[in-house]
């Protein structure tokens, strides 16, 4: 089980190593876009500098046990930085 730090870690390593690897696909305008790490990061205006397990901001709590029972729930409750695109 990955906790924040684990996961923290895991992010700030991929950044920091693998910045060109594509890691979204979306569709703009009829169009298909593809974007890199890098510039998802780049997109949220963040920098492996600044992120922080409290900037990550995925703590679990034990008041939101009907969390894991919803996927939509779940999704609100764990938007790493705060922004859906993660």
């Amino acid at each position: 089980c990955m906790n924040q730090k684990h996961l923290l870690r895991f992010i700030k390593h991929k950044l920091k190593t693998s910045p060109n690897d594509l890691v979204l696909r979306e569709e703009v305008n009829s169009e298909v876009v593809e974007l890199t790490l890098q510039q998802v990061f780049d997109r949220m205006q963040l920098t492996a500098h600044e992120l922080s397990v409290d900037s990550l901001d995925v703590s679990a709590t034990h008041s939101m046990e009907s969390t894991f029972f919803r996927f939509d729930r779940f999704n609100r409750k764990y938007n790493p930085f705060g922004d859906s695109i993660l």
